[in-house]
């Protein structure tokens, strides 16, 4: 019928075209709420070049040949592979091989499985909850910050949430049919997200294990039996590339980057595992560079001994020259958020530096450095869950307090998880965004509800849950001195208005008042998140490696590498690069990622991403330079004093930085 009305009008009266949208608005507005997430993942996004050039420098290689694309090679020539699974960046040099090498072909993937993501929550939220709240999920997920972030970089994140809520589907549809089939289709999914990011992937299982061995149907040991074979399945498809790898000779592929013992499942064991929790690594002797990474918070002008950046476009102004150089942390002005902690452990080099998470604590969502990213409608999402607590009490079993569970339970583990974690970039957060985006749906309908009945305390849960939100809300802004003028009374005012018709509703009950103040409401509560979300589009972030949302990305020029220096230094080495040879060899990826993005030539990172990797010996230093493969080798302010090191410093020619036009004491250039 809806298709019917768009195209052949001709056969239609006027009032059945409007009788026929009337029916169908929830499609005309999903449709646009899809749109809303495309502009927030794709405008602008030309300006973003290549992102975050090691996976860019990675996707060049694997669309080379097919042994660099299986085994994820960082390098054309295959010495080193990236610290990730290879489904998500097979995606994306698919995309290059169809698009061609762009950033926009890297990029894509990650926006259309973010949209994508957005109709998902449509489907998993509309079916048992109604329409509106299907709606309104979709639309909170598509203009959560965290989510935008990661839309707009070559991480592949938002490609795993994508798979993860497919995998949601599928679990429900298993309780709602008692079919296990489709448990078993949803550890597929999970196996599959695992190749994509790991153990990231396994952040959803304790909600989907609980939600069906207490809502799926029969007798406990047939649902745990059920559990059981879907794990299996899930497990051999999560380690079947991990396997495949590591039995493979290790001579005949890349080194496993981010490992000590070149070995996959060191990987997942340790930096993608034990140091995401804890914070610290397991790995024992690891050589890493004296100096900080060059994608350190510590390199960062912007960013003072706290790890924070200046929190408005007043101070970010005048930030260079304002930096502090006290290590105490001190409190900060109005216009900088105080208590900015940087995450210490012992392995802070590692992944290019640490992000500006703050402290493990109850509290650490409520933080500066992390509340702008997802943390506005958590307190919302609690009372959503009070709204239910009477329902819950009459151990009702139904598929839609299922999907219930599965929300709040998935809700509580991230909750945990980002609250106590040692390490994560703050564009991680967007593994979080679904539960609150479903919580907050549902239980602004539900809330509404009781509103209308204006007949118990129920009524009164939705204007204190919007009063509580707004007002952390509002006290957050209130740090930012430059937004206080424009949006903190912007976001007052609409609070305000919304307090009218609810008073009224009070009163004298209105539909009118009701749909006003709800609007009025709604408005008030997305505003914020909306302001903040849109940072990443109009501004782009100097530092791809641990984007961020937020109005200090107006003046943060950190983090940007000397493109000058770089291209007179890449000229030289191309007019004298020999066939057979390495481009040149360093000791980080960040140090060579840029000459093989544009050039195409094999260039070595023998430390990987973050210097510490076990790639060369001495031993096959002296025999790669005897068989002509390493010629040109650049020594960074980062390098360590290892014995590679002291044997190209003592054996090697330096070369007059005049040859290649540079003036960065930051590079020493040597050759064989």
């Amino acid at each position: 019928m809806f298709h019917m009305t768009l195209f052949n009008k001709k056969f239609l009266s006027k009032q059945q075209i409007i009788n026929s949208l009337k029916e169908n608005y929830h499609i005309v507005l999903l449709f646009l709420i899809m749109l809303v997430s495309l502009f927030f993942n794709l405008f602008n996004i030309s300006q973003y070049g290549y992102g975050n050039e090691y996976y860019a420098a990675a996707i060049k290689s694997m669309s080379e040949n097919f042994k660099n694309f299986f085994f994820v090679s960082f390098d054309p020539a295959g010495m080193l592979s990236i610290d990730k699974p290879p489904l998500g960046f097979w995606i994306q040099t698919l995309s290059v091989l169809i698009f061609g090498y762009n950033g926009f072909a890297m990029l894509l993937p990650q926006a259309l499985a973010s949209t994508a993501s957005c109709l998902m929550m449509y489907i998993l939220v509309s079916k048992h909850f109604g329409k509106i709240s299907g709606l309104i999920s979709a639309f909170v997920f598509s203009i959560t910050p965290a989510v935008v972030v990661a839309s707009r970089n070559n991480t592949v994140d938002m490609q795993l949430v994508f798979v993860l809520l497919i995998s949601i589907y599928f679990l429900f549809k298993s309780i709602e049919k008692d079919s296990p089939k489709y448990l078993y289709i949803a550890g597929i999914l999970i196996g599959l997200g695992f190749n994509i990011k790991m153990l990231q992937a396994y952040m959803y299982m304790p909600a989907l294990c609980i939600t069906y061995l207490i809502f799926a149907k029969g007798r406990f040991m047939k649902k745990l039996f059920n559990g059981i074979i879907a794990s299996i399945i899930m497990l051999c498809i999560s380690f079947s590339w991990a396997i495949f790898v590591d039995l493979y000779p290790s001579e005949n592929r890349p080194y496993v980057g981010s490992s000590t013992s070149n070995s996959v499942m060191e990987l997942i064991i340790d930096h993608n595992g034990v140091e995401r929790i804890s914070g610290t690594s397991t790995k024992i002797n690891s050589s890493k560079p004296n100096n900080k990474n060059i994608n350190s918070d510590d390199n960062n002008p912007n960013f003072n001994s706290g790890g924070h950046a200046p929190k408005d476009k007043h101070n970010l102004a005048n930030s260079n020259n304002n930096i502090s150089t006290n290590n105490s942390i001190n409190p900060q002005p109005n216009n900088a958020p105080p208590n900015s902690l940087e995450v210490n452990s012992s392995n802070k080099n590692s992944s290019g530096g640490r992000d500006s998470i703050s402290t493990p604590s109850i509290l650490r969502l409520w933080s500066n450095e992390l509340y702008g990213q997802i943390s506005w409608l958590i307190i919302f999402c609690i009372f959503t869950m009070l709204s239910f607590v009477k329902k819950f009490r009459k151990n009702d079993l139904s598929i839609e307090n299922s999907t219930l569970t599965f929300w709040i339970l998935n809700f509580f583990t991230m909750f945990i998880f980002f609250s106590f974690a040692g390490y994560f970039h703050r564009y991680y957060l967007c593994m979080f965004a679904p539960s609150i985006s479903a919580l907050f749906g549902i239980g602004f309908v539900k809330m509404l509800n009781d509103f209308k009945l204006n007949n118990s305390l129920k009524s009164f849960l939705l204007p204190l849950a919007f009063f509580c939100t707004n007002m952390i809300q509002l006290r957050y802004i209130d740090n930012y001195s430059i937004l206080t003028e424009i949006l903190f009374l912007f976001c007052l005012a609409l609070s305000l208005i919304a307090l009218i018709p609810i008073c009224i509703n009070y009163l004298n009950s209105n539909k009118y008042c009701i749909f006003w103040g709800a609007l009025f409401l709604m408005s008030a509560l997305i505003v914020c998140p909306l302001y903040w979300a849109l940072t990443p589009v109009k501004y782009v972030p100097s530092n791809f490696v641990k984007p961020y949302a937020g109005p200090e990305l107006a003046s943060d020029n950190s983090n940007k590498k000397n493109s000058s220096s770089n291209n007179s230094l890449q000229d030289y080495l191309v007019k004298n690069y020999k066939e057979g040879s390495f481009l040149v060899t360093s000791q980080s990826t960040s140090d060579v990622d840029s000459f093989i993005i544009n050039t195409g030539l094999p260039a070595y990172a023998y430390g990987g991403f973050s210097g510490s990797d076990k790639s060369l010996t001495l031993d096959k230093l002296k025999k790669y330079i005897s068989d002509g493969k390493i010629t040109y080798f650049l020594v960074s302010n980062r390098s360590n004093n290892s014995d590679i090191i002291n044997y190209v410093k003592e054996n090697a020619t330096l070369i007059d930085p005049s040859e290649y036009e540079s003036n960065s004491s930051n590079k020493s250039l040597y050759l064989f």
